[in-house]
C-alpha cells in the first residue's frame, strides 16, 4: 500500500469506525425501548452530555438521547463516512 492510499484509508477506517458505532447504539435503543413499550424512564445506552462538560447537569436523558442526540450522531457520522469515501 502506498503512502497515498494510507493517507486516504486512515481517515476513512476512523470515521468508518465511529459511523458503526453511532449505528450499534441507534439500532440498539430502537430495540430496546420497543421492547419495554417505550417506557423512557430507563436508561440505556452509552452516557450521552450536552457539550464537552461531563456534569449531571449537561446529561441527555432518555428521551432526548432517543429522538435527538442519537439521530443526529448516527446522521453526522454517516455523513463524513459518506464524504471520506467520495473524496
Amino acid at each position: 500500500m502506498s503512502k497515498d492510499q494510507f493517507e486516504l484509508w486512515l481517515p476513512f477506517c476512523v470515521v468508518g469506525g465511529i459511523c458503526a458505532y453511532c449505528w450499534y447504539w441507534c439500532i440498539t435503543l430502537i430495540f430496546f425501548y420497543r421492547m419495554n413499550g417505550f417506557d423512557f424512564s430507563k436508561d440505556f445506552g452509552p452516557k450521552v452530555y450536552w457539550g464537552r462538560f461531563a456534569h449531571d447537569r449537561f446529561f441527555v436523558k432518555p428521551k432526548a438521547k432517543f429522538f435527538i442526540a442519537m439521530p443526529f450522531a448516527v446522521a453526522i457520522s454517516s455523513f463524513l463516512t459518506i464524504f471520506f469515501a467520495l473524496v
